[in-house]
């Protein structure tokens, strides 16, 4: 799958947007969002986006929400990474949907996250 542009969200806006940043420093497009509702306007918005990072626990809907949500895109493919201090996340996960869901433990190792990036395909 080429990716064009990568959502972060979180509902820390702090870690959200230093992230995105931070990607954006390395040449990978980058939004930010602080909710589920925030991020799948975003989605609707930017059909550039094709791969999530998304924070598992938050308040009102979660990255398990998020997951769902992007799961009935039909004409849409999406990659996610699901970031997680929690350890059953990936039982979680774990055949809910046929996208391509990876887990990344928090706290973000963030040359793991440079390193799976890199290990991507991106088209301008």
């Amino acid at each position: 799958m080429d990716h064009r542009k990568i959502l972060i969200v979180d509902d820390e806006a702090m870690i959200a947007e230093e992230l995105s940043e931070f990607l954006e420093s390395l040449d990978y497009p980058c939004a930010s969002a602080t909710s589920v509702d925030d991020a799948l306007a975003l989605i609707n918005s930017d059909e550039a986006i094709t791969l999530v990072l998304t924070d598992m626990r938050m308040p009102g809907k979660d990255g398990i929400d998020l997951l769902k949500a992007l799961a009935t895109y039909e004409d849409r493919e999406f990659q996610c990474v699901v970031i997680s201090g929690h350890l059953d996340a990936d039982q979680e996960i774990a055949g809910m949907t046929a996208m391509p869901v990876s887990v990344m433990r928090k706290p973000v190792d963030i040359g793991e996250v440079v390193s799976f990036l890199e290990s991507l395909s991106f088209v301008s």
